[in-house]
């Protein structure tokens, strides 16, 4: 572009005059932060002369309250020495920072998410925190979100039984001016709110507790919170999300998998950058107790070699002997609420997941593990179409007595063909194709000449090659399919590798959560996880209905026109160690 033309300098002129409104917007914003800085500076001489005064009436003598008084500009002792709150049994207690609590307090950065075991205190420690900075300083806005109003409300309450057991004197500095249900407010003009959600005005500090939970019964209010309350944190300010492990999808599993992602690459951190904290059962000194009485199973003696050899630290025994007595306690929910890896905390199943029981069987057994493609052996393969949705199929072999789901394939393509052409590239051998019930219906826009009629999907595939199509006609009751995927999946055998995206959908299938009744409805939710599942359920009952499950050497000879060489007979036990 030639600046000398006419339309060269109309746009010189527009970049020029860009750049001055920018100039002028950072130097609103600078003298914002001055103004701020200013006012922050006025209130703490404000309150010095407040103490000075309150200290010569109520302690004259310079005794203990004078010499407290030194430690107040060190937040440091102010957290372990000047909070009370609550502890498990209702007791008041000095608050002091347990060892869990303290290395996350030396790791913080400006965006945190911690992914934790139960009973480590981490929601107490930021209330807390968040009651600290609001109270020492002016004109601070805070926001803490949680999976219910009640449960925000129990973290204020925090709040304000800490301020309500400050000493009367240190009360008088910044009295609690606004106390309500979902809100506090200091006479410094720091403000503390509570919801289930955030939008509005920019927060210096925010807690979102149990993303992972909120992410599980509600994915579009997790998503809320993300584009809406995330973004009320200006740049350098700070947010820490907490939760439990909730399945392998989500906000809070997405969230968490980047950030550890950038750990593990030692990725330097910038403040728009969340880092990743996470709290096993095993680490600090609370969970422990004495092994005296415990017994330790041989179960749970290669459980623990596991996890030594995959974190190379040594249990202890009051470790384990904890481990054992809690896990009689916690039962199924152990490895999500006390979860010894990151891995193991979200493969453990989320609440409303409807195959939890399945899965954990698979896991238990080590059937989910290295699954061998035997060429002797056709491969069966069952569908989910994803006309305008996604698209699924599983591969399945039958060798011998034990059922191998083999591989998994997904996507977004509407043309079915073109799948067909794809898994005809894989050097497999086929036997059986269940497609669902909806391959039998003509399709609209699948006529090839004006008089002709629309064809089904059964006859789109074989008449470009696919045989031994068998429809698996639909099911009156969706509960019905699912019980007898549930009766079958324990005792497949899943790679681990191939079927790994696969494997997530069938851990994550699951119901939806009524907020008005507040419990989990019978439907299943309509996701990518839904789909995965009913490629698997047309294969479960395509492999039930048609026999093949039965009779593998009667499946091959009715395959019409194939050369597929007699079945190898193998010992189907070796690849089950590779």
């Amino acid at each position: 572009m030639n600046i000398h033309s006419e339309e060269g300098k109309a746009t010189l002129a527009q970049v020029k005059l860009t750049m001055a409104q920018d100039r002028e917007q950072r130097q609103i914003e600078d003298e914002e932060k001055e103004d701020k800085r200013l006012e922050r500076e006025q209130a703490r001489e404000m309150k010095e002369r407040e103490r000075d005064s309150l200290l010569a009436a109520e302690d004259p003598g310079g005794g203990a309250l004078r010499r407290m008084w030194a430690s107040l500009d060190d937040r440091e002792w102010r957290l372990d020495n000047l909070y009370t709150i609550k502890d498990k049994f209702g007791r008041l207690i000095p608050f002091i920072r347990n060892d869990s609590q303290l290395k996350f307090w030396k790791a913080m950065w400006y965006l945190n998410i911690i992914l934790k075991d139960r009973q480590r205190g981490f929601s107490t420690l930021i209330a807390i925190f968040i009651f600290d900075y609001c109270f020492w300083n002016g004109h601070v806005e805070a926001g803490i979100i949680d999976i219910t109003l009640p449960d925000a409300r129990k973290k204020l309450d925090k709040i304000k039984l800490a301020y309500d057991h400050l000493h009367p004197v240190i009360q008088a500095l910044n009295p609690m001016t606004e106390r309500a249900k979902e809100s506090v407010k200091f006479k410094n003009g720091s403000t503390i709110y509570i919801g289930t959600s955030h939008r509005g005005g920019t927060l210096e500090i925010l807690h979102v507790s149990e993303l992972g939970k909120i992410a599980a019964r509600n994915p579009e209010r997790a998503r809320e919170i993300r584009t809406g309350a995330l973004n009320t944190i200006a740049q350098g300010n700070i947010i820490i999300v907490e939760s439990t492990a909730e399945g392998t999808s989500g906000e809070f599993h997405d969230d968490c998998k980047a950030a550890e992602n950038k750990l593990l690459e030692g990725a330097k951190m910038t403040p728009l950058d969340f880092k990743f904290h996470f709290f096993p059962w095993w680490e600090g000194s609370e969970n422990e107790l004495d092994p005296d009485g415990v017994r330790i199973t041989e179960e749970y003696e290669r459980y623990f070699k596991e996890i030594e050899d995959e974190i190379k630290v040594s249990l202890s025994l009051r470790k384990r002997a904890w481990y054992v007595k809690k896990a009689e306690q916690q039962k199924d929910d152990m490895h999500r609420e006390f979860p010894s890896t990151p891995d193991e905390a979200f493969q453990a199943s989320m609440e409303g997941a409807i195959l939890a029981k399945q899965m954990r069987v698979l896991r238990k057994e080590r059937r989910i593990t290295i699954v061998p493609h035997d060429h002797g052996y056709p491969v069966n393969t069952g569908w989910d179409f994803g006309i305008s949705d996604k698209m699924t199929i599983w591969f399945h072999q039958r060798v011998g007595f034990q059922d191998r789901v083999i591989d998994y394939l997904e996507g977004t393509d509407d043309d079915v063909v073109e799948y067909w052409m794809r898994i005809q590239k894989l050097p497999y051998n086929y036997g059986r194709h269940f497609l669902p019930h909806d391959a039998g219906s003509k399709r609209i826009g699948t006529a090839t000449k004006g008089d002709a009629k629309p064809k089904t999907l059964k006859q789109i595939l074989s008449a470009a090659g696919m045989r031994n199509i068998c429809v698996v006609p639909r099911v009156l009751r969706k509960g019905t399919a699912i019980q007898e995927v549930k009766v079958w999946l324990p005792s497949v055998f899943i790679d681990k590798e191939k079927c790994a995206v696969g494997i997530n959908h069938l851990q994550n299938f699951r119901v939806d959560w009524d907020d008005k009744l507040g419990c989990w409805k019978e439907t299943p939710r309509h996701d990518d996880a839904s789909h995965g599942y009913d490629g698997f359920e047309t294969l479960t009952r395509g492999l039930g209905m048609f026999g093949v499950r039965l009779n593998m050497e009667a499946e091959m000879q009715m395959r019409s026109g194939s050369e597929t060489p007699k079945p190898k007979r193998r010992r189907s036990s070796d690849w089950r160690t590779a």
